[in-house]
């Protein structure tokens, strides 16, 4: 079928609430997730009242055996923050024709949520969980009662808000208060024409209140009388043409991620399962188990590695062939990918210190080309392989590696990988990894500057785990027994308390005791298991030796521990800290 596009007339805001009902407004694959909040669409509603453009909507026609080519979405008709924020695919057996959305999904499912769904939103201070405590349900109202007062005046307002449009809980809208008298916006659709309107303003004791008649009469018109939503129609079943509108049409306003766009290549790859659905569920999965802030885009990157020899992430990379090898893989490369998750969590890694995902991209294609991803993390058989990787992962994170464009390093780093698998090495290849990196810009070689700038590492920085951790490695970081701690306690680097202690300061001394170079990084920090670190609590160093007698040598201590020597202890604990860094950085 050929392609044409024009504009077609607008309809009401009703109507277009029932094409979402009836489902002839649907969604294509490679839609994005609703992510307005609750003050962006009370907003919408106040431009609409006020007359003012919203903008026109982009509608792909699909009818026929078209229909059955792609996975469609619904509207979203319900909202809950974080926990309900996408759409359900909609079966299109039976629907002979209906319109995708190519622009305007986030308005129309705005005007759905106020028009006849609900938008469930955090309520401050509470703990994220999916009830109604945490996420109470409200729905839009709107205020029938002008605040004249200057207080509520709302003309004056900086948003130039002319009617008060609020989501509020049913308990909210119930409450009595002189200067609101809020009227629930989903009733307007079942209130059509004068008559009803004035039957609803009798029922309603509303017969005398002109201001509430004429917010609510403008209400009504806005919704039933004024054709507002002004659309281009695209028609003919060509879905390349569709994608390459949607992406040219996306390129401004919220910036399109490509994992948008290949997204739809995965679905309709897909035969079996519905690629959407895992994927995201995968996702969902792995944030509420540990964290870990992946989207998609991890698992499509994945993809690329496992499936493509560039690994560029571009939608011509990303094709029906191989979607179709991905899905029949699937339940292996998802076992990686949590594996690798549950890994990283096990080595002490949390969102705050794990600084770049794709750090972890080698080591999910590692598990899943040598089919180690099946009880990876627990099997006494993987030991070594596994504080390998460890190593390597705190090594390559605090090179930095993967910053900026990361395909190139990615790259190598798998092709590496699989050569030296089809020679038969069993554990992960980190020295040849390391050895091939050299012969690039992103090496991993180190030298004095690089580890004396890691010394002056501060304790609050993402990096300071990963130093620590290769510091001292024979801690329990799986079960979180470890804490990071100040050597000499950091409440008394400050003149009133050091001149307490009898500590003068002068020109020698003056810049290690007040300078958080020296005393609040790594120079002055150690890694403590749960029973060192009860014991150390705030306590001076040389009390705690003292009393606690630590191996000096594990904890990288020198002799002089009393406070007052605290420019030696800086200097010569330096030197013994270069020494095992230079190793444990050396793979």
């Amino acid at each position: 079928m050929s392609s044409s596009s024009s504009f077609y007339p607008a309809i009401t805001v009703a109507d277009a609430i029932q094409k979402i009902d009836y489902n002839q407004y649907l969604l294509p694959a490679i839609q994005r997730d609703f992510v307005w909040s609750h003050t962006k669409i009370e907003m919408l509603f106040d431009s609409l009242m006020q007359g003012y453009p919203i903008g026109s909507m982009l509608l792909w026609r699909v009818e026929g055996k078209d229909t059955q080519a792609q996975r469609y979405y619904g509207i979203l008709k319900k909202y809950r923050e974080r926990f309900l924020n996408r759409s359900e695919e909609i079966s299109v057996k039976g629907i002979p024709s209906f319109e995708v959305v190519l622009d305007g999904q986030q308005r129309l499912t705005a005007l759905y949520l106020g028009l006849k769904g609900s938008y469930a939103y955090h309520e401050y201070n509470l703990q994220w969980k999916d009830t109604d405590y945490s996420l109470p349900t409200r729905y839009l109202y709107l205020n029938l009662t002008y605040k004249k007062d200057e207080k509520y005046n709302l003309e004056d307002s900086d948003d130039n808000k002319k009617f008060e449009f609020r989501f509020l809980k049913e308990s909210e809208a119930n409450e009595k208060e002189e200067n609101n008298k809020w009227f629930k916006v989903s009733e307007i659709l079942g209130i059509v024409g004068t008559s009803q309107l004035n039957a609803y303003y009798k029922k309603n004791d509303l017969t005398e209140d002109e201001e509430a008649q004429e917010i609510l009469s403008a209400l009504h018109d806005m919704v039933h009388m004024y054709k507002l939503i002004h659309y281009y129609l695209e028609q003919g079943g060509d879905f390349t043409r569709a994608l390459n509108i949607f992406v040219r049409i996306n390129s401004g306003g919220i910036p399109l991620s490509y994992s948008d766009l290949v997204m739809s290549t995965t679905i309709s790859g897909w035969m079996i399962l519905d690629a959407k659905k895992e994927i995201n569920g995968l996702v969902d999965e792995i944030v509420r188990e540990y964290g870990f802030p992946v989207t998609k885009d991890f698992v499509l990157r994945t993809y690329l590695i496992l499936y493509n020899d560039d690994i560029k992430f571009r939608v011509e990379n990303f094709t029906i062939k191989n979607a179709k090898e991905f899905e029949s893989h699937w339940q292996e490369i998802r076992d990686a990918i949590r594996e690798v998750f549950q890994l990283v969590s096990d080595f002490g890694y949390v969102p705050h210190t794990l600084t770049s995902l794709n750090a972890l991209l080698p080591i999910v294609y590692y598990l899943y080309i040598s089919e180690k991803a099946n009880g990876f993390c627990k099997k006494v058989g993987f030991k070594s392989d596994r504080e390998i990787i460890k190593r390597w992962l705190h090594v390559v994170l605090l090179h930095r590696i993967f910053g900026g464009q990361a395909e190139g390093v990615l790259k190598v780093i798998r092709d590496t990988i699989r050569k030296e698998l089809k020679k038969g090495t069993e554990l992960f290849p980190a020295s040849t990894i390391a050895i091939r990196l050299s012969k690039t810009s992103k090496s991993i070689s180190v030298d004095d500057e690089f580890i004396q700038n890691l010394l002056y590492t501060q304790k609050e920085d993402r990096y300071a785990f990963p130093i620590l951790a290769l510091l001292f490695p024979y801690l329990d970081y799986k079960n979180g027994d470890f804490n990071l701690d100040h050597c000499h306690p950091i409440s008394v680097f400050n003149e009133k308390k050091l001149k307490a202690k009898d500590i003068i300061l002068d020109d020698k001394n003056r810049d290690y005791f007040i300078d958080w170079e020296y005393f609040n990084s790594i120079i002055n920090l150690q890694m403590l298991d749960g029973n060192e670190n009860k014991s150390k609590n705030a306590k001076d160093l040389k009390t705690w030796i003292e009393d606690f007698k630590p191996n000096l040598k594990n904890h990288y201590l020198p002799k002089e521990v009393d406070l007052i020597d605290f420019p030696t202890f800086v200097e010569k604990r330096q030197e013994l800290l270069k020494g095992k860094l230079k190793e444990a950085l050396t793979l």
